[in-house]
């Protein structure tokens, strides 16, 4: 059977929490700046990235990867890429982008361990929905509805998955009224007790996890 290809994002300082994606025979994939927008791309959470960074593709069990014009560059074994030039990419190789920043891992597995996991993660990927009209989140049969504000902070959590966020963007993105000059700014306090009513209300499904002087990232439950 045709080797199973995982393209996994180690970000500075979130090792084990990247993102990763399964590459399928004949198919390609864009490397971008997360925007909240288009989930085609493999979101990467770091401003230097550019929206259309890279585009990796799969011939076979052969791996490519062409720069898509860049404004910081993707690098190869440490050599900058040539924008729009398909490269050979190979497990020994080590790709990076934005001098360094951001390291894309290229696992091979024939395991049928991987595949398993590859299905189970899109069958979680597919249950899980949100209502912004009721404020609610489905995850399977359970339906979970929140405040306004743990809602808000759910979304944010949600679609930045195993990444960690700082409680400074959760004041932004949570509170954007408070955020102004000549208003009352939001207290830690305020913001740690909309993470304990929110992670208390996921229940089983989601759980928060605070690192001191990182912040906080949203996991899901294995059941």
């Amino acid at each position: 059977m045709p080797d199973i290809i995982k393209i996994v994002v180690d970000t500075a300082g979130q090792k084990g929490h990247g993102s990763f994606h399964y590459l399928e025979q004949g198919k390609s994939i864009t490397i971008g700046r997360h925007t909240g927008m288009n989930h085609a791309v493999l979101a990467i959470f770091n401003q230097l990235v550019s929206k259309q960074h890279c585009r990796i593709y799969r011939v076979y069990n052969e791996i490519y990867v062409e720069d898509l014009g860049s404004k910081n560059g993707t690098e190869l074994n440490g050599q900058r890429l040539i924008p729009h030039q398909r490269t050979l990419w190979t497990y020994e190789d080590s790709l990076t982008l934005v001098n360094g920043l951001v390291e894309l891992q290229l696992e091979i597995s024939s395991d049928m361990e991987e595949t398993r996991e590859y299905l189970i993660s899109e069958l979680l990927e597919h249950e899980v929905r949100l209502n912004d009209h009721l404020q609610s989140v489905l995850v399977g049969t359970d339906n979970i509805t929140l405040s306004k504000k743990e809602y808000q902070l759910f979304k944010l959590l949600h679609s930045r998955l195993d990444h960690f966020v700082t409680k400074e963007e959760i004041m932004q993105h949570v509170w954007p009224e408070r955020c102004m000059e000549n208003t009352e700014l939001v207290g830690i306090d305020e913001v740690n007790s909309l993470i304990y009513r929110t992670n208390k209300k996921l229940g089983r499904h989601f759980v928060i996890k605070s690192v001191y002087k990182k912040g906080v990232f949203m996991k899901r439950e294995m059941m």
